[in-house]
């Protein structure tokens, strides 16, 4: 006999699967073309489950987003966790974000969709954690002598601001080559001042 889903079990199921189905549409679609009736159509529920759970459609492409996030957070601590060079993780560490770019699953999401419907004020919220890596990547170099800047914070928004333009400019066409120029032009900036 099977057991019976708990409420909260019951809840998050249909979290998630508002989630999966969401972003998939958000990713394929875009967020304008993508309406609350086609989140749900496949699913079995109603928009009122879905409007309790997310307040509506913004509300779901933002929990999208932040997972979006997370995902790129992982993936740039799974690249540098194994390293021990400061200055190797720094440069690792901005490769990974912007291979991001090319991957079919987030580069809409997050460089062409997010900008367009969440306050830039969000997005920072967003990439607390990963600016909080390349800051912490870069006052590492610092202290260790290997980086020379007048502010390292300052230096640490000047970093996140290319690699944020970068990685849009990447998004934007399905070219490898773009890639592999941004990736040699955060490295040629970062090594202007490698002591």
């Amino acid at each position: 006999m099977k057991s019976k889903l708990s409420k909260a079990e019951q809840t998050l199921r249909t979290r998630r699967a508002i989630l999966d189905s969401a972003r998939q549409l958000f990713a394929t679609q875009g967020y304008a073309a993508t309406g609350t009736e086609e989140i749900i159509s496949e699913l079995g529920i109603t928009r009122g489950a879905l409007y309790h759970q997310f307040q509506g459609k913004q509300g779901v492409f933002k929990a999208v987003i932040g997972e979006a996030f997370d995902e790129i957070t992982a993936y740039i601590t799974a690249k540098i966790e194994p390293l021990t060079d400061s200055w190797d993780k720094l440069i690792i560490g901005c490769d990974a974000f912007l291979e991001i770019a090319q991957r079919e699953d987030l580069r809409r999401l997050v460089f062409v969709e997010a900008p367009a419907v969440l306050e830039a004020e969000v997005l920072a919220e967003f990439d607390q954690y990963g600016f909080g890596l390349l800051q912490q990547g870069i006052m590492s170099v610092v202290e260790e002598g290997k980086l020379d800047t007048i502010d390292a914070e300052g230096f640490a928004h000047l970093v996140n601001g290319s690699l944020n333009e970068l990685a849009a400019w990447i998004a934007q066409k399905d070219d490898p080559n773009r890639l592999k120029t941004a990736q040699d032009l955060v490295k040629s900036l970062l090594l202007k001042y490698k002591i």
